[in-house]
């Protein structure tokens, strides 16, 4: 019913507009679609695997080209939340990058767990959550393709997708630019990129970024060192080989890397000791917003390595694209997940992941009414652990290790088609399908040594394979009333592949998500090309959640198999407002909620005399606490608080362990309950963004002032919904002078300029609730030079 009247409500909206937009088109003047200086400028994208004009795509896209990345402050895929409508990104512990299209995202991490909005780079799939995080120094074009992609671009991309197009090399010129920039906490960076022809044929470019941020946004109160300095550093280089105007040949290489003092985890509140760690940070003179408390400071190395070969071929009315990909992908992580400053827990994870993908993609380039791509995709994936060790007094009494080898290898095979057929002169039929083979293998080893003993302990799991077989599929109608409206309306099924949880204890097994979604959208050139709207309002059925939860410093993902229903609607916005003024932004509200998840992690501070109240701790059991397995369907109690450790008297029944926890003065006891109708994670229901820029020519160069407002309505970070990020803003502004020929720029910058205060993880395990600040105000000057 509720799918029913809110797309009642959308086509209603559609029609409304509709009006409106035919209004606006018997006003307007007939204009020449490349001319800029009156209208907005044609943005190219391949969100359907050929290239299009962005308004003629029945897909709700995003795209921010060089200049709007500038006039926003982006330098990372994690500050796009700031400039597109519906994308959040957040991060999981250690270097992990989770984004959300609408709702959908991840909220956990691992080996073999790949996000459910794909980032496409250079037409390459980059498969490790840890490849999310990107700088954007040398980047052309993002877009952010809205909604499940299934057909095109395959299993995990049921949220969407972002595209990102990087700076190609030119055969017509030589061409280059560099900066040069220092900015608070005692950063310096410099960029480049060059590109030389080498002859009418051949060309070469080369780009790279180098950055370090000395002083770190906060500080370890217990060690005395920074924490979030980071260093980072990328590299890109390609070439272009031209045999003939039918053949197009790039072969590219890139490697960066991350050093950095992250995941500063703090605790918002009592630690398993009893001890307010707030209170504490500001007893030792430090910021509990920006400062840790732990007796290890955390440690990050992050390295990637890819290479990548592209090849196209126009045989006049088909051509065909072959892009070999291979990818490399190491991370180490060292934090202290207890939240105190007594080693009870120590988590150093080292994790590697290789991948190898072959794409293969016949495109019809001919003018009749049938438009057509087929293809074929296949990816070897190697995940693993080498491996992750705990140590710490829970580990043999810190005379001792766990260790966790494991490798999650994958062979995914897929074959898709998708076909649009023209109706007359305005309308278009469109139809696809892509079926999906994944065959997972697990292999998992567990080493514990007692240095008490002098004893190793080995279990070898036997090797575990799985195969997850799915079925996407696609249909859309669009139809263009006039040269400034279209409207589409759109069905797809999204698929996210299934996959095993390693790390958990005992192994899991994560059960494929499918989506179905509905769609319906507007495309708008209104004013003589002056204002460009788009709207789209969407309504999501999805089967199953893969969700997270830290349990005792380890990352557990387990299925909401009672999945969520999420609707809503978004715009964005590009309004010329003269041939110097420029405004651009755009709005989303999302309604994302867990439709039957009876068997969540739910979390009761303690002490359970705060929580529950006096009469509540003193008859405190956790078999009072009852949920439905939505595996089974049987109602089961709850019998230990997960992850808090007791000792082997009081742990051995339930009344001793009752007590034990009675006795608890901090931290969580997590058990088993009911989440249904809560908020989806990591999901604001609202946000928005207002960015601009304004050229002022003068006799000594033209003056650029840009900024960008991204507000972001709040959001729950654990499925009880017991720890939660609230609303904030982020203001980025700049002022760019360049030279009357455009040569020399001169660039002062300051990125979150109010100094909101936001988290960039947010969750809660047995040790309590806490997280990872975000970015405070930073500002500095840039210098550029370009030919």
């Amino acid at each position: 019913m509720k799918q029913s009247s809110f797309l009642s409500a959308s086509a209603w909206a559609v029609l409304s507009y509709g009006c409106l937009a035919g209004a606006s088109a018997a006003y307007a003047e007939s204009n020449d679609s490349s001319d800029a200086t009156t209208g907005s400028a044609e943005i190219i994208v391949t969100a359907q695997k050929r290239a299009e004009n962005v308004q003629d795509v029945p897909i709700a896209i995003t795209a921010l080209s060089t200049a709007d990345i500038a006039a926003s402050g982006i330098t990372s895929t994690e500050d796009l939340r700031f400039a597109v409508p519906a994308l959040n990104v957040t991060r999981g512990a250690g270097g992990f990058g989770l984004p959300r299209i609408r709702g959908v995202g991840a909220t956990g991490q691992g080996n073999g767990v790949e996000n459910p909005v794909a980032l496409y780079i250079d037409n390459v799939y980059y498969s490790a959550s840890s490849g999310v995080l990107q700088s954007l120094f040398d980047t052309e074009q993002v877009a952010v393709i809205k909604g499940p992609q299934g057909t095109l671009f395959g299993r995990n991309a049921t949220g969407g997708l972002i595209q990102i197009s990087t700076l190609n090399p030119s055969l017509t010129e030589a061409k280059g630019k560099a900066e040069v920039g220092y900015a608070n906490y005692d950063t310096v960076r410099a960029a480049g990129f060059v590109s030389v022809p080498l002859s009418s044929k051949i060309a070469i470019s080369v780009s790279g970024q180098y950055e370090k941020r000395a002083d770190g946004f906060g500080t370890n109160v217990f060690t005395g060192n920074d924490v979030q300095d980071a260093r980072t550093h990328a590299m890109r280089a390609k070439l272009l080989f031209e045999p003939s105007d039918a053949t197009r040949i790039v072969l590219s290489g890139d490697f960066n890397g991350t050093d950095d003092s992250n995941p500063a985890f703090v605790a918002f509140d009592r630690n398993t000791q009893g001890l307010s760690v707030p209170e504490e940070i500001r007893r030792r003179g430090g910021d509990p917003r920006y400062d840790i408390l732990a007796d290890v400071d955390p440690f990050l190395k992050a390295r990637q390595v890819g290479g990548s070969l592209t090849i196209s071929h126009d045989f006049s009315g088909i051509s065909i694209k072959s892009i070999t990909a291979y990818r490399k992908t190491n991370l180490q992580v060292i934090f202290d997940p207890d939240g105190t400053t007594i080693p009870t827990l120590r988590i150093n994870n080292d994790n590697e992941d290789k991948n190898f993908t072959q794409e293969i993609n016949l495109i019809s380039e001919s003018d009749g009414p049938f438009k057509w791509v087929i293809g074929g995709f296949y990816m070897k994936n190697d995940a693993g652990q080498l491996p992750g060790r705990t140590t710490g007094i829970s580990q043999f009494n810190d005379n001792g290790f766990n260790d966790e080898f494991n490798q999650v290898k994958l062979n995914s095979w897929s074959g898709f088609a998708e076909g649009t057929y023209t109706l007359g002169e305005s309308t278009n039929i469109t139809a696809g399908i892509r079926y999906t083979a994944d065959e997972r293998t697990l292999d998992a080893t567990r080493v514990a040594f007692n240095g008490n003993t002098n004893t190793t302990t080995t279990i070898v799991n036997p090797t575990e394979t799985r195969n997850f077989n799915r079925l996407s599929y696609k249909l859309s109608i669009d139809h263009r009333f006039s040269e400034e409206l279209l409207a589409y309306a759109s069905y797809n099924r999204g698929f996210r592949a299934g996959t095993f949880v390693p790390q958990a204890n005992p192994i899991g097994i994560l059960e494929p998500e499918i989506i179905d979604a509905f769609e319906v959208g507007l495309k708008s050139d209104l004013f003589d090309r002056k204002l460009r709207f788009n709207l789209a309002g969407y309504y999501y059925d999805q089967s199953t959640i893969q969700v997270q939860q830290v349990i005792a410093g380890v990352q557990n993902v387990f299925s909401a198999r009672g999945g969520a229903e999420i609707y809503g609607v978004d715009a964005d916005f590009s309004l010329n407002v003269s041939d110097n003024f420029r405004l651009f932004g755009g709005v989303a509200w999302n309604h994302a909620r867990y439709r039957n998840f009876t068997d969540a992690f739910i979390a009761i501070p303690f002490p359970l005399a705060t929580s529950l109240g006096a009469a509540g701790a003193a008859a405190f059991s956790t078999t009072n606490f009852s949920y439905i397995d939505s595996l089974t369907g049987q109602t089961l109690r709850n019998t230990t608080c997960q992850g808090t450790f007791v000792p082997p008297g009081p742990g051995a029944t339930q009344a001793g362990r009752d007590n034990f926890y009675r006795t608890r003065l901090g931290g969580n006891c997590l058990l088993r309950g009911d989440a249904s109708g809560n908020r989806l994670q990591n999901t604001p229901d609202w946000n928005l963004s207002l960015g601009g820029n304004l050229d002022v020519p003068t006799s000594i160069g033209k003056f650029s002032i840009a900024g960008n407002v991204g507000y972001n309505g709040g959001y729950v970070g654990t499925p009880d919904e017991g720890v939660e990020q609230p609303a904030f803003t982020v203001v980025n502004s700049s002022v760019t002078w360049r030279s009357n020929n455009e040569r020399v720029s001169a660039r002062l910058w300051a990125n979150n300029l109010t100094d909101a205060y936001f988290r960039t993880q947010i969750g809660q395990s047995n040790s309590g609730q806490n997280g990872t600040s975000g970015t405070p105000r930073t500002y500095g000057v840039t210098l550029g030079f370009q030919y």
